[in-house]
């Protein structure tokens, strides 16, 4: 299967890995009518050397996880849901503005700058949303301390963060690189580095981001519209930061819009609307192969500054927490992999999303890692509405919009 066939299928997560590792620029990436990435190939430039579907997370996923772990870590984990790790934290970066400006704890940022000033790295792929158009995210390769802050918090639309993997292939010798990226963006890179040796030494440091699903950009107009606000009016946006979990933050021509971020308005019962369907269907909402995982400590720890979740994978993952930590540049607490289990996305949706999966396989439709089955009524009776939603979003989500500026 190739990238067109993802593309017609509706399996593309708009990742941006096709259009990184195409050497002649045959492949670009866009907006489709849904709100999402997706790449179109310029035929005329096409040599198929058939690069972008090896690199596809979307393609041969059931192989790609036994392939992935043995090529990351030398082996297959035991665990099916935590997978290889090492050690499990929560922490915080002790600069108390990033803390309270960033995500969850500023951990992610605060580790990019240490391995920056450290000299671990030269730079890190990293994205920001554009100045000319502050409703685009910016995916782009943070040289200094200044530019990976204006990377930090969550970006809560699509983000084609790989389509900068050709700038790390095509820089100067010995450049060494940090990636920071969603579960599916993390295969596609490490897909790669399995047949690109240079990209496989110029990236040293995986930091991978727990997901729940993608929101297409519709979902940000679906809150500017509720909120009476013109997106030629935006400014700025921000998804995340002022404590913790945080607030939605609107710069716009007639003042400033902070909107919690579980408010109904989004994160209520329209959520689902805007989720892209592949996400539904994945059961890698936890980067499994990554130097690292972080994500908010959902059901482990709530600290209105802001906390997050850490597991460290691998050896190298591990030295950076350690350094950061030595030089108190984040504070860490050990916590139990059985701790983990209370956390929603690893306890609730690795199991439910792989019902929904069990339940295509059984009449079908497409064919995925089954990692789960044994869940409660009530998960499928939750799981079940949702989907119910997300179907239903295709025919109505060109409607929600209609009358939008």
């Amino acid at each position: 299967m190739n990238i067109k066939n993802i593309v017609k299928k509706g399996l593309c997560i708009g990742c941006g890995t096709c259009v990184g590792v195409c050497p002649t620029d045959a492949v670009e990436i866009k907006i489709n009518k849904r709100g999402f990435y997706t790449p179109k190939i310029n035929e005329k430039k096409c040599t198929d050397c058939d690069l972008c579907s090896k690199v596809c997370p979307q393609i041969n996923k059931t192989k790609n996880f036994d392939e992935l772990n043995k090529f990351v870590f030398g082996k297959i984990s035991d665990d099916k849901i935590i997978g290889n790790y090492i050690n499990c934290y929560v922490g915080h970066s002790t600069d108390e503005i990033l803390r309270f400006e960033a995500s969850s704890g500023g951990v992610v940022t605060q580790l990019l700058i240490t391995a920056l000033e450290k000299g671990i790295i030269d730079g890190a792929l990293v994205t920001r949303m554009r100045k000319d158009y502050p409703l685009i995210p910016d995916p782009f390769i943070a040289r200094t301390k200044e530019e990976i802050i204006s990377a930090m918090c969550s970006k809560y639309c699509p983000v084609p963060a790989n389509i900068m993997l050709k700038e790390i292939i095509n820089s100067k010798k010995n450049e060494k690189f940090a990636v920071v990226g969603l579960p599916c963006q993390i295969i596609g890179i490490r897909k790669l580095e399995m047949i690109n040796k240079k990209l496989q030494e110029k990236i040293v440091l995986h930091i991978g981001l727990f997901c729940a699903s993608t929101k297409s950009f519709f979902g940000t107009d679906f809150i500017l519209k509720k909120k009476k606000i013109e997106k030629k009016n935006v400014r700025s946006i921000k998804y995340r930061g002022k404590d913790w979990p945080g607030y939605i933050q609107i710069e716009h021509t007639k003042g400033n819009t902070l909107l919690p971020l579980l408010h109904p308005i989004y994160f209520g019962a329209a959520y689902p609307f805007f989720a892209n369907v592949c996400c539904v269907e994945c059961t890698n909402h936890i980067p499994l192969f990554s130097d690292m995982s972080v994500g908010d400590p959902w059901g482990i720890k709530k600290d209105p500054k802001g906390d997050s979740l850490l597991i460290s994978r691998t050896v190298f993952g591990e030295e950076i927490i350690r350094i950061s930590s030595n030089l108190n540049h984040i504070e860490t607490k050990d916590i139990k992999k059985d701790d983990l289990f209370v956390h929603s996305t690893i306890k609730m949706q690795k199991k439910s999303y792989s019902f929904f999966i069990s339940t295509i396989i059984e009449f079908g439709f497409r064919s995925y890692n089954v990692l789960f089955s044994n869940i409660s009524v009530m998960n499928k009776i939750f799981l079940l509405f949702n989907i119910l939603k997300i179907l239903i979003n295709y025919r109505l989500k060109p409607y929600l919009l209609k009358n939008d500026t």
